[in-house]
């Protein structure tokens, strides 16, 4: 579990990625859905999975143990952690001498098909992003 006021070194990157699809999405929309914004926001390929690769090692560590820490997890974690770990056992079989993190690392940090975010938590980071950049303009 995250530690309360915790910020990963991508949330950044990540609601920025999230913001630029919003505008992207509304921008093509002939009358404007905004649910559906949100919701295409997050499908669109991400360029890296919106995870630490600390968080990541463990559970896949746990997942190699026959553990399924996912079970209890939001639908879109769990499909999320699942694909780390099958991109994972991949990797493992073709260079099973590299650690764990090592590999994990690697997965972690090559684009993922989506942000695996569901369309509510998109639409508090994109209004979030959104804010901020407002507090940061000059006035």
């Amino acid at each position: 579990m995250r530690k309360p006021n915790s910020v990963a070194e991508f949330s950044d990157q990540r609601n920025q990625f999230l913001l630029k699809n919003f505008r992207e999405a509304i921008a093509v929309q002939s009358k404007i859905d905004l649910s559906n914004a949100f919701k295409t926001s997050t499908r669109i390929p991400a360029p890296r999975f919106w995870v630490s690769e600390q968080r990541a090692a463990g559970v896949v560590g746990k997942m190699l143990a026959g553990h399924d820490p996912t079970a209890d997890m939001y639908e879109e974690k769990r499909e999320m952690y699942r694909e780390i770990f099958r991109r994972f056992m991949k990797l493992r079989e073709e260079r099973p001498e590299e650690s764990i993190y090592q590999l994990v690392f690697e997965v972690v940090n090559n684009p993922a098909p989506r942000s695996y975010i569901s369309e509510e938590r998109a639409r508090k980071l994109i209004y979030a992003e959104r804010r901020t950049i407002k507090e940061r303009r000059p006035r």
